[in-house]
């Protein structure tokens, strides 16, 4: 599950090249923080490479557009609008979560494991090529939360779609954000224990609107309650 991503400045902002691995957090997947705040299991979206071939770049008329689709994505006209799509799966890989469990000389941080993540990816312009909304649905597959220490290991699984607003069309800085989706993390013996599903809406300053549903990764990263994943917690530490 991935903590948090930045504006997506990559693919998402026109980025055309194949990222590194600190560059994956700036493209164009979906967490459930968007700035800083947006909340999702998994942190560091160390996703490092492409498993599928990127499309090649949209239509001439892309590049007029602001800012330019990522390069898997194919643009076509709708009226007065300019719409862009497409698909990508992204390779996983392994990275500290940044959640401390437990305290003192038992304590240790949490490791996130994703096998590749599935992306559906859209975007609309205006009739003067300025960005107005654009969603991404991510699928997570084979991916866990680990403790190195023991071995031990929590499998979840994670599908969400983000939605952003632009109050000013061209300008990320303005968009609002809403996340609904579901991430269930396994819990042996216990089936789908620890639950984050629902809505949540970010305003373009990084502060939480509303929300609905159960929101552990808010409570924990954004309220601070540490107690929230505590569940994960006991089972990585064997």
């Amino acid at each position: 599950m991935h903590l948090a991503r930045g504006v997506y400045d990559v693919f998402l902002d026109g980025g055309t090249s194949i990222p590194s691995a600190h560059e994956v957090s700036d493209m164009e997947l979906s967490t459930f923080p968007l700035h800083a705040r947006r909340v999702r299991p998994l942190t560091v979206l160390v996703l490092a490479l492409l498993l599928s071939t990127v499309a090649a770049a949209g239509p001439a008329g892309a590049a007029s557009l602001t800012p330019p689709p990522p390069s898997f994505e194919r643009c076509h006209s709708a009226g007065v609008q300019t719409i862009c799509e497409g698909n990508v799966v992204f390779g996983g890989g392994i990275e500290g979560a940044g959640i401390i469990c437990g305290s003192g000389p038992d304590a240790f941080e949490v490791f996130d494991h994703s096998d590749k993540v599935l992306e559906h990816a859209a975007r609309w312009y205006d009739a003067d090529g300025n960005l107005t909304r654009r969603m991404i649905k991510d699928t997570w597959l084979g991916s866990e939360w680990t403790n190195p220490l023991t071995g031990k290991a929590v499998s979840y699984r994670q599908t969400i779609v983000v939605t952003d607003v632009l109050a000013i069309p061209g300008d990320t800085g303005s968009a609002r954000e809403t996340t609904t989706g579901v991430v269930n993390f396994i819990i042996p013996g216990k089936g789908a224990f620890v639950q984050d599903v629902g809505r949540t809406v970010f305003n373009f300053d990084g502060t939480l609107e509303s929300q609905a549903g159960s929101h552990v990764f808010v409570d924990y990263f954004v309220n601070g309650d540490t107690t929230a994943l505590d569940p994960i917690c006991s089972v990585l530490a064997g």
